[in-house]
């Protein structure tokens, strides 16, 4: 019988779907939520107290913010990402967003963002034996991006570890699921073609694998009358011209995340190339909102 949950977290919605006996449902919705508050709790921007949190409290003052064996892989991923990305993908960039208004449209002045820039960069972030630490005072890390997947990633591994054959676990651009539906069906992720109806869908069959979109077409901004995403250059401060949003499918949620963020930064072209050469299913969003890829509306 299938059992839902909905909640918020990481700042963002959050729905488990869950085939359980009725006896076991609670239980095991109980273990899920649970995961995700210690991850929330541990890792989230939004909470005060959070790993992160105190990364940034402490930043210019020399104290390093000690990592556990699952900060240090986290730490490690978006290493990763910022070295596949040409140093693009920089969690240190959510400072720049002050320079924007919530349309998207710059507020701040040339000068503002060159002093901004100073305050930006993961090639700034220690990462030592003793911990994390962001040298300068001002200096801001936000990697909920990165964290909601492996926060559904983790939620699904405790599922499976309880027995669970059937479940989908969604929250904001992502999801991860475990076997298929119940009755044998497709476990189905809707995305929407940019030239259709609002309720046009393209949908994704998303059976044991995990799902990431970065990116969103629907807040586009228009920067020296071009469109572009919400991405900003940690270089200049400015929208990066990359594809407007990418999806991508793979064995986990992290994995598409970083699949899907890489993409993203990289111009439209070598964008496609990347992703073909990575060989995992994909759609992209260009910046004239035709869509690519082998997910992509037929």
């Amino acid at each position: 019988m299938i059992h839902r949950k909905r909640l918020h977290s990481f700042g963002s919605s959050c729905q488990l779907t869950i085939n359980a006996i009725p006896s076991e449902a609670d239980q095991l919705i109980g273990i899920a939520t649970a995961e995700l508050s210690r991850l929330e709790e541990k890792f989230s921007a939004y909470n005060a107290n959070s790993l992160v949190s105190r990364i940034n409290q402490s930043a210019g003052t020399g104290c390093h913010t000690a990592l556990d064996p699952e900060a240090r892989s986290l730490f490690d991923f978006v290493s990763a990402l910022w070295e596949e990305s040409s140093h693009l993908f920089d969690p240190t960039t959510r400072l720049l967003l002050n320079c924007y208004d919530d349309n998207g449209q710059l507020k701040a002045t040339e000068a503002q963002i060159k002093a901004m820039l100073n305050l930006v960069g993961w090639s700034q972030m220690e990462v030592t034996d003793k911990g994390a630490l962001l040298p300068q005072k001002g200096m801001l890390l936000d990697m909920n991006s990165c964290i909601r997947p492996y926060a559904i990633d983790s939620v699904r591994k405790r599922l499976m570890k309880e027995g669970v054959e059937s479940a989908m676990i969604e929250m904001a651009q992502d999801a991860v699921t475990i076997g298929k539906q119940p009755d044998g069906s497709n476990w189905l992720l809707g995305v929407r073609h940019p030239l259709g109806s609002r309720t046009a869908i393209n949908r994704i069959k998303l059976n044991g694998k995990g799902f990431a979109m970065r990116g969103d077409f629907e807040r586009r901004t228009v920067f020296n009358d071009e469109s572009f995403g919400r991405g900003l250059s940690p270089v200049d401060g400015y929208p990066i011209p990359g594809m407007l949003s990418v999806c991508v499918v793979a064995d986990s949620c992290l994995e598409a995340c970083g699949a899907s963020s890489v993409a993203r930064l990289k111009t439209e072209k070598a964008a496609i190339n990347w992703l073909e050469k990575l060989g995992l299913p994909w759609m992209a969003i260009d910046r004239e909102l035709r869509c690519h890829g082998p997910l992509a509306p037929a």
